[in-house]
């Protein structure tokens, strides 16, 4: 069952990987184009803005998710690594992952109640409801919350696998937990 869950979060993970590519190359087609009418042709794409600003929102939001996921987050060394013990080592890594799992528990909670807000606006040129913009920020705190859970547990989630899957290195077989090593 373990494995599932793994495999099944890994996936997502992908997914969002393969969806954060999708918007940034969206956006910059979408921003190249308008301004290609816009100075040449003296014209432009009326709801190029606020696409590109969805776009930008949901790539930042997941890009934060996948940071957390390969703690890629800045972080702040006073001391070497083997000054300390493995166990005040360890107590590090579970309060900073304690204070990760509550910025995102806040995240969930009040993302959800600003989505739900702001359904009843409407963009201005797409005419689509603002709560767009923000409708990433609950699954991506369940996202966060559930790899910071993993890590202060400290489960084996594969991001190593994940990594070398994303460069070429890897298979998904690995990612997925088919091979154990």
């Amino acid at each position: 069952m373990k494995q599932r869950i793994l495999a099944a979060f890994n996936l997502l993970h992908l997914g969002m990987v393969f969806l954060s590519y999708a918007m940034m190359i969206a956006m910059v087609l979408i921003i190249f184009v308008n301004v290609v009418l816009r100075y040449v042709f003296d014209s432009g794409i009326v709801w190029s803005e606020e696409v590109a600003l969805l776009l930008a929102v949901w790539f930042i939001f997941i890009a934060m998710s996948l940071g957390v996921k390969q703690d890629l987050h800045i972080s702040i060394s006073i001391l070497p690594d083997n000054a300390l013990p493995p166990w005040a080592h360890r107590m590090l890594e579970v309060a900073k992952n304690l204070v990760v799992l509550v910025v995102a528990a806040v995240m969930l909670v009040y993302g959800w109640k600003l989505t739900k807000v702001t359904m009843s606006s409407i963009m201005a040129a797409t005419l689509w409801p603002a709560g767009l913009l923000y409708a990433v920020l609950p699954p991506t705190a369940f996202m966060i919350i559930y790899d910071a859970l993993m890590a202060i547990c400290g489960v084996d989630t594969r991001h190593r696998a994940l990594d070398e899957f994303l460069s070429g290195k890897g298979s998904l077989k690995d990612v997925l937990g088919g091979s154990r090593g």
